[in-house]
């Protein structure tokens, strides 16, 4: 227990650290934590938008934390996988039981279609339920998933709404709030040909496709971060606090595909369900997608 690191776990699981989110007001558009040397955090990629604890416990031995820019990810790792708290959290049975026992893609994408229309509070990857931001794309997301393109990540394009905004709002008062139109989506590989093919025909639509094995195809321009959320407040320069970056997506990708085993390990190794998900889980694509950054938008990075 002399350790900083599982007290904070520890207080962290418990949910008794303060939260720095007021209740009128976020200071940003994620949960920043409280770690002393993380207060002048403000800039975190998308990728682990709904496992915000473990992109504390991963990034926690980094020596400076980004702020108004994404420097270069590569030298401060991402923490391994085996360090606490990474898991898939809960007992086997505890696990059937919120998830069931899929044998086959159907059922599988039902249960994405259940987190989706707010019916199932949590997926392996998601540790929370759907948030509000989603309901302006809920039909769009329960569409993908009942045609078996199943939805990990998402967010709606947001052009100028007040940062005090109900739903979309965060930073200063009187200032207006932008987000490009997200997905990150986990995609068959009967699909995924034909899947660039169209992605590629939009110029302004860059994508990052990557399996379990590290096979990584993207029409990204460069390495360096592409902001999808931005602010614009009285009196500060343009706030970026939410990236898509090649390097933290691969880092993303190896706690993905963990999850999805770790969820396979649920099951016996003999039944119907530890076959289809770890199937998904061998050869199924992740696949993130984004509008291109804006020219303007460049030298703001």
């Amino acid at each position: 227990m002399n350790l900083a690191q599982t007290t904070r776990m520890v207080l962290e699981e418990l949910e008794l650290l303060p939260d720095v989110e007021s209740p009128l007001q976020k200071p940003l558009p994620w949960r920043p934590s409280l770690g002393l040397n993380r207060r002048d955090e403000n800039v975190r990629p998308i990728f682990w938008r709904n496992r915000n604890r473990s992109y504390v416990a991963r990034t926690q031995d980094w020596d400076e934390f980004p702020n108004g820019r994404w420097g270069d990810a590569r030298s401060p790792a991402f923490g391994e996988l085996d360090s606490y708290g990474i898991g898939l959290k809960g007992t086997n049975e505890q696990n059937i039981k919120i998830w069931g026992t899929p044998t086959s893609i159907k059922d599988i994408s039902d249960l994405f279609g259940r987190y989706i229309g707010g019916t199932l509070d949590t997926l392996p990857w998601s540790e929370a339920p759907i948030s509000k931001e989603a309901d302006s794309i809920q039909q769009d997301l329960i569409d993908l998933n009942r045609r078996g393109f199943l939805t990990i990540n998402s967010q709606p394009a947001v052009n100028g709404a007040k940062s005090n905004d109900p739903v979309f709002g965060w930073g200063p008062r009187n200032g207006y709030v932008y987000q490009k139109a997200y997905l990150e989506v986990l995609v068959s590989p009967e699909y995924i040909a034909e899947l660039i093919t169209r992605i590629e025909r939009d110029l302004e639509l860059t994508y990052y496709a990557v399996n379990k094995d590290g096979d990584l195809k993207t029409n990204a321009p460069g390495d360096g971060p592409n902001a999808v959320t931005w602010g614009v407040f009285p009196g500060k320069e343009i706030v970026q606090p939410t990236i898509v970056e090649t390097v933290s997506f691969l880092a993303w990708k190896d706690e993905f595909y963990r999850l999805g085993q770790d969820w396979a390990n649920c099951h016996s190794s003999v039944s119907p369900s530890r076959y289809v998900i770890e199937d998904v889980m061998d050869t199924w694509y992740l696949v993130n997608i984004g509008k291109l950054t804006l020219k303007t938008m460049h030298h703001c990075h």
